[in-house]
């Protein structure tokens, strides 16, 4: 389990521990209130994940990472112009793909300063 998702189920749990134990708990009207709606805010953080978006991924490999989102958007276009049978633009995209996959191969186990370093030294 990460620390992203350790948070976030924190966050739930304790948020619904805070809602219920007030109630049952503390007899003052104003106490119990403020406590269910602090664990039910809790609770949504929870939920909305605030973990995952307070502690990013942190990417090692950025330039493969950004090379498979291309081929992903190219796979989609493939498959739009395969559904309306556009032969000529499915062979440019098998061409792009293709190129596509060897510079993945050319990316892969490079991190981002080590690409940074490459693309300064080419040009």
């Amino acid at each position: 389990m990460s620390l992203r998702s350790a948070i976030d189920q924190i966050l739930v749990i304790g948020g619904v521990i805070i809602a219920v134990l007030p109630v049952a708990v503390l007899e003052e009207p104003w106490t119990p209130l403020i406590m269910v709606l602090t664990g039910i805010l809790m609770i949504g953080l929870g939920v909305w994940r605030l973990g995952h978006r307070v502690l990013s991924e942190r990417r090692v490999y950025i330039g493969l990472r950004s090379e498979v989102d291309f081929f992903i958007r190219l796979v989609r276009r493939l498959n739009a112009h395969s559904v309306v049978s556009d032969g000529t633009m499915v062979e440019t995209l098998r061409s792009e793909m293709k190129e596509s996959v060897d510079r993945m191969v050319m990316l892969a186990g490079q991190s981002g300063p080590a690409i940074l370093e490459q693309m300064l030294g080419e040009q």
